[in-house]
């Protein structure tokens, strides 16, 4: 059971370019050019810590390789993607480097998708049919509103997918709401205390106000539905635990956690806060260190920390920002040490015991 996934964005992002193993940006550009969808050039999975230049390409860049074909990539995390001139002509929006963050990714994903001739059922269908046979049985997915829900009519045979929403007005059937309260540590845009060790001054950034988050907060809570938290950055796990100090529900889940201070832990712990790991995210810790800093990195990935502060794991893939074979995550975590270590089989049992006992499966 993978207890936070994206499903459509996981069946839409195979039919696109993958930019996974792309070693530098020359390598990139030959990979799009291999495989056009309807005369635009689409790239996913895209990581700039793994070129060897270390960086994002740009408008300039798109243009200069793809000229009047529309160019799009999306980063790996969803949090940043990048259009050329031609593309954002088409699409309708503009950024001076073509570079879009948070939010204006999401729009842009959208105009981009009702702009192809695509078949979703269809797309839909093959990315259910892979979750099946990579033995997925039951699924949550986190970013569910109404458009991407009336897809899904009929295809439920597949695997099991229960869902949290974005959107207030599909509550009623929904688990919970699903909240975004920062953006990324790949894009550096979760939201941190102290500045990013790699770009000083900036500490991310947060989506809401306090009050703001608060009244979305309490109007599920009326409902009798639980919150889903993203929160990256200790700002955000900050907001998250002021939160849900003034309103709560036994079901409240917190998702993410790259990065929290001690004490942050030892409060989720004593509130009975589940957390939703992604133990693949292990993979980031290689370049997050120039994010953080070392002192920060001491409790970063700190999913073995975690679970000796008490916490109550869950897991999940987030797919298609990672891979989503839990096998893969747990090879990855059992190989690191100390607070970051958690070993094969209780990865395994997070995704199949802890998730399932949590939902009364």
């Amino acid at each position: 059971m993978d207890a936070h996934i994206h499903v459509w964005e996981f069946a839409l992002f195979n039919h696109f370019t993958d930019l996974e193993k792309c070693a530098n940006l020359e390598e990139l550009v030959e990979t799009l050019k291999a495989k056009p969808v309807e005369g635009w050039v689409i790239g996913v999975r895209f990581n700039q810590e793994r070129l060897a230049e270390k960086t994002i390409p740009d408008r300039a860049l798109l243009d200069k390789a793809f000229g009047p074909r529309p160019a799009v990539v999306v980063r790996t995390c969803l949090h940043l993607a990048v259009a050329n001139t031609a593309a954002m002509d088409r699409l309708g929006v503009f950024s001076r480097d073509g570079v879009f963050r948070e939010a204006a990714v999401a729009s842009l994903l959208r105009k981009l998708v009702d702009g192809l001739d695509l078949d979703r059922r269809r797309i839909l269908a093959e990315g259910l049919r892979e979750l099946k046979n990579m033995g997925a049985e039951w699924v949550i997915d986190m970013g569910m509103d109404r458009q991407k829900r009336s897809l899904f009519d009929g295809l439920e045979g597949e695997v099991r997918v229960d869902f949290y929403t974005v959107d207030p007005a599909l509550l009623d059937e929904a688990l919970g709401l699903k909240i975004f309260l920062d953006g990324g540590l790949g894009a550096r845009t979760a939201a941190l205390t102290r500045e990013y060790a790699d770009d000083p001054g900036n500490y991310g950034v947060l989506n809401f106000t306090d009050g703001a988050l608060l009244s979305l907060v309490e109007r599920a809570h009326r409902k009798g539905k639980p919150i889903a938290v993203h929160a990256i950055g200790d700002r955000a796990v900050d907001q998250f635990l002021r939160a849900v100090g003034q309103s709560r529900h036994p079901l409240d889940r917190l998702e993410h956690v790259q990065y929290a201070r001690e004490d942050q832990l030892e409060a989720l712990a004593e509130l009975e806060i589940p957390v939703c790991i992604q133990p693949i995210f292990s993979r980031e810790i290689s370049w997050a260190r120039h994010r953080l800093g070392p002192e920060r990195m001491k409790t970063a990935y700190a999913w073995g920390l975690m679970r000796d502060k008490g916490i109550r794991l869950l897991a999940g893939s987030d797919a298609p920002v990672e891979h989503v074979d839990p096998r893969e995550a747990a090879a990855v975590v059992a190989g690191l040490e100390g607070a970051q270590h958690l070993g094969y089989e209780e990865v395994l049992d997070l995704f199949t015991r802890a998730n399932r006992e949590f939902y009364g499966g």
